[in-house]
């Protein structure tokens, strides 16, 4: 019984650090609306690519399709290894979506 009781909490101490994980890659997504320096979008790469990787893996876990493939695509989108330029006009919306997207997955952790 003690395991069953450690493997719960051990779960929801995981699931607490990916919410923050989220919950600041959304506050960043918002906030790339504004003009920031080219470093804050680099990291916000990094921070968003990272987060859709763990909920990605949350959602194989859970067996959840469409946040499977959603959240797969944002890792390709949002890589910062191999980044995929696009235009300021272009990342604005993409940034929304991805952050709507982003309050979305915590409903599912």
């Amino acid at each position: 019984m003690k395991n069953y009781k450690q493997s719960i909490t051990n779960r929801k101490d995981k699931n607490n650090f990916i919410k923050y994980f989220i919950i600041l890659c959304i506050f960043m997504l918002f906030g790339a609306v504004a003009e920031w320096p080219y470093g804050y979008y680099i990291f916000l790469r990094w921070i968003t690519c990272i987060t859709s990787i763990l909920i990605a893996f949350q959602a194989f876990e859970k067996n959840i399709d469409w946040a499977k493939v959603v959240f797969i695509i944002t890792t390709i989108l949002f890589n910062p290894l191999a980044p995929i330029y696009l235009s300021r006009s272009t990342w604005i919306p993409l940034d929304i979506l991805t952050a709507i997207l982003f309050i979305l997955a915590i409903r599912i952790l």
